[in-house]
């Protein structure tokens, strides 16, 4: 999957050209992480719904009986679906919290010598 890169200016329109680095968004503004941050939550909640209808569809096929080679193919596919989706929100997730972490220490300022 492709992270995205960067926001250009103040379009809405983001660059999805290649993998996003710590370096690509410890320079950025406040404003630009928060924008950023929530396009990822947003795509995050996608990766979320793919794991729900999956669930969802594997419950009806399951009390449907699992009978044919087909059905259980179909439910293999929607399992592997589900997790390779929940995986890719994992992640997502973990380098969430590191802008939350960045944003935070910008918020909070410089520390000051002798205090923790």
């Amino acid at each position: 999957m492709v992270y995205l890169k960067a926001w250009k200016g103040k379009s809405s329109e983001p660059l999805r050209d290649k993998a996003m680095k710590d370096s690509d968004w410890r320079d950025r503004s406040d404003a630009d992480l928060e924008r950023l941050l929530v396009e990822r939550w947003l795509y995050r909640g996608g990766m979320l719904a793919i794991v729900l209808l999956s669930a969802i569809v594997t419950t009806y096929l399951g009390l449907r009986g699992v009978t044919t080679w087909t059905d259980m193919l179909t439910v293999g596919a929607l399992l592997a679906l589900a997790l390779a989706a929940a995986g890719v929100a994992f992640v997502m997730r973990l380098v969430d919290l590191r802008i939350y972490r960045e944003l935070r220490r910008r918020a909070r300022g410089p520390r000051q010598s002798g205090c923790r």
